[in-house]
């Protein structure tokens, strides 16, 4: 153990210096940056938190929340600092009639197995379920349904916080309200959650689940910002995938609400054609589930993932998307490598640290490419595409969801 932490107070969790555990909080689901920490913590409490927070500020060291550690960029690791394994604090204590009270380590698909039996839901669910409520807490959390509800932080009720100076502390709209504005999408960097009370909504059981396509992305775009406005759909997601060698552009607008017929909410679209089915409600939430052993039978679940996710205003949607469409393929993307478009009205973003494009309806664009594992020229392609995707949004102005830090 390095000698700098002999004299670290007491713990009633770990502090781990060996190997593994550094390589460990050196990777994440990215695999590009690897910072080694000089520690991790494993705490068995908030108080192990709030000591660990208190010494790294007397010792100058940085000190990074890590969840499921499905950042892209090194987000959370902390170069010689410390880092919080926060998957030890993961109970639910509490489902209420509009909410629940969870650890932050909690992963979402554990939060919906607490509430859907009571018939109720967050209003906002990244695709991805095996994530955890404070990693998504951490930088925003938006989701098909951000359109209608904003970000997972702007539908949080409470939050238990350490903050930068050791102190645990409790913060919400109407108390300590300072604190609670800088830790949603904060990063980790200014404080870190231990706790939450999250909102919950009615569940539906069953939803109406459309997929439709499209000749080309400006009609696609087109179309998914007259349903936001609108309000026509509770889920819409735009996809950019190839299919069979071909080029797929496709939406995904779901209904949360039963009815007889969904074709009257198609009135005005210009797709050219649909294809609709009635799902259960976990079934289309937890519907990633089934490609994650697909990736990892083809080797790209731990290999590379050069992500690059940005907000993009809504009338340059159509060309940053397009910039995309001329590189998909293998060779920027492998056959596994999509692209996602979730229109998002600004005025239902209610975060002050979740900067959006000055315009009414922004697009949060993520170009998902997974590279071969042992070839970092593949890796370096995939990165210069990135930065001109990036320039393209900044000169547009966008803004980067998650940026590197």
């Amino acid at each position: 153990m390095p000698q700098v932490f002999d004299t670290m107070p007491e713990l009633t969790g770990t502090l781990d210096t060996d190997e593994d555990s550094l390589r460990w909080a050196a990777r994440d689901y990215g695999d590009v940056v690897h910072h080694l920490p000089s520690a991790v913590l494993r705490p068995a409490n908030a108080a192990d938190i709030r000591t660990a927070v208190g010494f790294a500020q007397q010792h100058g060291l940085r000190i990074v929340p890590r969840g499921q550690g499905h950042s892209t960029g090194g987000q959370a690791q902390a170069l010689g600092g410390v880092v919080v394994d926060m998957n030890q604090l993961s109970a639910i204590h509490e489902v209420g009639p509009d909410h629940v009270v969870v650890d932050a380590g909690a992963r979402w698909s554990d939060v919906l197995r607490a509430t859907l039996p009571r018939g109720l839901t967050p209003p906002v669910l990244t695709d991805y379920l095996e994530l955890t409520v404070g990693g998504t807490l951490s930088v925003g959390g938006l989701g098909g349904a951000s359109h209608q509800h904003g970000a997972q932080t702007d539908n949080v009720i409470e939050l238990e916080v350490v903050t930068p100076d050791g102190t645990l502390t409790s913060c919400s709209p109407s108390n300590n309200q300072d604190v609670f504005d800088a830790v949603r999408a904060g990063r980790g960097r200014n404080g870190i959650v231990t706790r939450a009370r999250l909102r919950l909504v009615p569940a539906p059981q069953t939803v109406r689940w459309h997929r439709l396509s499209y000749d080309t992305v400006e009609q696609l775009i087109e179309d998914q910002q007259r349903l936001v406005v609108t309000d026509t759909f509770d889920y819409v997601e735009g996809q950019l995938k190839v299919r069979d060698g071909e080029h797929v552009v496709e939406l995904e607008a779901v209904s949360f609400v039963e009815t007889a017929s969904g074709t009257g909410r198609f009135d005005g679209l210009i797709f050219s054609e649909v294809e609709s089915e009635i799902a259960g409600y976990w079934d289309f939430l937890n519907r990633l589930a089934a490609g994650e052993p697909l990736l990892r039978d083809a080797g790209l679940w731990d290999s590379p993932h050069p992500w690059c996710n940005l907000l993009v205003p809504g009338e340059s949607a159509a060309q940053v998307l397009g910039q995309i469409e001329k590189e998909l393929g293998a060779e920027l993307y492998s056959d596994f490598g999509l692209a996602l478009a979730y229109p998002v009205r600004t005025d239902r973003i209610a975060t002050p640290l979740l900067a959006l494009p000055n315009h009414d309806i922004a697009f949060l664009v993520a170009a998902l490419r997974y590279a071969p594992a042992d070839e970092p020229e593949t890796v370096n392609a995939m990165q210069r595409a990135n930065d001109s995707l990036v320039a393209s949004t900044l000169r547009a102005g966008g803004t980067l969801y998650l940026d590197p830090l």
